[in-house]
């Protein structure tokens, strides 16, 4: 592992649409973590994310994370009704580009950073990344989702809801002008009426997404799947790191034998988290006399008892709210196996890794990165994608067969921590920054001049 000593100080800019204790799921506290290590190891570390606040939209406020600064400007229609600001038009969203490249024409010439590393800030769109690259500041991607080549975010097809191996012209069209019809006929018995309602705006963004991925000079993926699906699309290097989580004082104590096995899901009712799957497997479960316990944790809990009552639910299903991210442990330390039940293509599973990492197995489906993040039958369960049948036989596994969970729980293995994952992101940085000032000026020129141009 380096010393301070033998690395140059950079000045880091991170792009984030959220940043805590602003709620982001995974990739927030992914975000904050990298921060703070980064920080801790002698880096200037500031982050411009997205908030809603009550004052005018387009300022912003400063904030403090011990070192780490936060810049956290106010989009307060992006970020509770339209992040991606799919609904505007064309129009609308040309204006919001163009005040977007002024809010970063001002952050970037007030402090000149080394590098900005981009988050996916939905809200800035693709002109975050076009702005800075005019710039000419080295800009690395981290692929905490498919943003940076999927218009849909995350990997799942329209109008089919299949997974994409990537994108293609016409299949980024075909995608961007359907809505999860169903099929394809459907979709082109609709496509005349969205073509007039949407014109050429949907292709516009589609466009502008080729040019803003244009823009790295290479991007971090927490999983080989991201990697892969990334990199005949990113000029640059696509660095494979694995995920790193703080050090963990909280351990799973086991079950008490006065109780029901206690499932846990902590991604709320978000509709693309697959919480449906989980409530009819659960119905299921409790119509064939298993005893047992879901508790929800997370976002979006608010209209959620119906849904819950609708099932007869109501004495085995428990509600507990949000949660701070540094509270996660304490979450996890009060179950007996996490449920994933994700509808689209997850970047890499940070649920199986927390969970593992406080002695938690867990049961998510096999898409995505989620395959990296459990060993089936090992470590885990993993189920076939957006199949509540088979989440529900994986769950009655655990329910009933003697010693399963126990298994399961020997087969867990340690996460690595979040320094190592920031010592790894760091000497990319580092070598970023070389391959860019020699690309710029034909020849190479030591790293220590390049941190301090």
């Amino acid at each position: 592992m380096n010393s301070l000593r033998d690395s140059p100080k950079l000045r880091l800019l991170h792009l984030a649409e959220t940043y805590p204790p602003d709620y982001g799921g995974g990739a927030a506290i992914v975000i904050q973590d990298l921060c703070r290590s980064l920080a801790d190891r002698g880096h200037e570390v500031r982050v411009l994310c997205v908030e809603n606040a009550d004052r005018e939209p387009y300022t912003a406020r400063v904030d403090w994370d011990g070192e780490v600064r936060v810049d956290r400007v106010n989009l307060p229609y992006f970020k509770t009704e339209d992040p991606d600001g799919w609904r505007l038009g064309l129009l609308a969203w040309r204006r919001h580009e163009r005040r977007v490249a002024r809010l970063l024409e001002w952050h970037l010439t007030a402090w000149k950073p080394d590098l900005v590393h981009y988050h996916t800030t939905r809200p800035f769109g693709e002109e975050g990344l076009i702005a800075i690259h005019r710039r000419g500041i080295p800009l690395i991607g981290m692929l905490h989702e498919a943003w940076m080549i999927c218009p849909r975010l995350m990997l799942l097809r329209s109008p089919m809801a299949e997974p994409c191996a990537g994108p293609t012209p016409l299949g980024c069209l075909e995608c961007v002008y359907s809505h999860y019809d169903g099929s394809r006929r459907r979709a082109a018995i609709k496509l005349p009426w969205r073509l007039l309602k949407l014109g050429i705006y949907p292709a516009y963004r589609v466009w502008r997404r080729k040019q803003a991925r244009r823009s790295l000079e290479a991007a971090v993926a927490c999983s080989q799947f991201m990697a892969r699906v990334h990199k005949p699309h990113i000029a640059g290097e696509v660095l494979g790191v694995r995920l790193g989580l703080p050090p963990i004082l909280i351990t799973h104590k086991g079950r008490p034998a006065n109780r029901p096995l206690r499932f846990g899901f902590v991604a709320g009712f978000q509709p693309h988290k697959g919480i449906w799957h989980v409530l009819d497997a659960a119905a299921s479960l409790k119509k064939a006399g298993l005893a047992f316990e879901l508790h929800i944790w997370g976002p979006a809990q608010e209209d959620s008892d119906r849904e819950i009552a609708s099932r007869n639910l109501e004495d085995c299903v428990f509600l507990r709210g949000m949660y701070r991210s540094e509270e996660i442990w304490r979450v996890y330390s009060e179950i007996d196996v996490a449920l994933m039940a994700t509808t689209v293509c997850e970047p890499f599973g940070r649920v199986p890794i927390e969970a593992a990492s406080v002695g938690v197995p867990t049961i998510a489906p096999a898409v995505g990165g989620i395959t990296e993040s459990i060993r089936d039958d090992v470590d885990g369960l993993l189920y076939t994608f957006r199949d509540s049948d088979d989440l529900k036989r994986q769950m009655q596994r655990v329910l009933e067969e003697k010693g399963l969970v126990e298994r399961l729980v020997e087969g867990l293995q340690p996460p690595p921590e979040v320094e190592s994952m920031a010592v790894a992101i760091e000497e990319f940085y580092l070598s970023t920054l070389g391959r860019a000032r020699q690309s710029a000026f034909g020849r190479e020129e030591p790293l220590r001049q390049v941190a301090h141009q």
